[in-house]
C-alpha cells in the first residue's frame, strides 16, 4: 500500500488543477499564495526559476511538468 503524505496530496492536486501552460499569477493562485508571482519573476531573473518558460507578450508562462519538477526540488531543500 502506498504511503500518502501531505506533500504527495499537494503535488497531485497541483498537477490536476494547473493547465498545461500557465502564468506566474496563476501559479501563485493555485498555490494559495505560498509563492508570489513577483518571487517567481525574481527567481527567473537569477536563473533559479523553473527551466521551461515561454513569454507571451508581457506574460511569462510555465510548462506544468517543468514547474512541478522545479517546485519539488525547491520544497526538498
Amino acid at each position: 500500500m502506498r504511503d500518502i503524505t501531505s506533500e504527495t496530496i499537494f503535488f497531485d492536486q497541483l498537477e490536476k488543477n494547473l493547465p498545461p501552460v500557465f502564468s506566474r499569477e496563476e501559479a501563485a493562485r493555485q498555490m494559495g499564495g505560498l509563492i508570489r508571482a513577483k518571487t517567481l519573476s525574481n527567481l527567473d531573473a537569477t536563473g533559479e526559476g523553473p527551466r521551461v518558460k515561454i513569454r507571451i507578450r508581457k506574460k511569462v508562462c510555465y510548462e506544468r511538468r517543468s514547474f512541478l519538477q522545479w517546485l519539488k526540488q525547491h520544497v526538498r531543500q
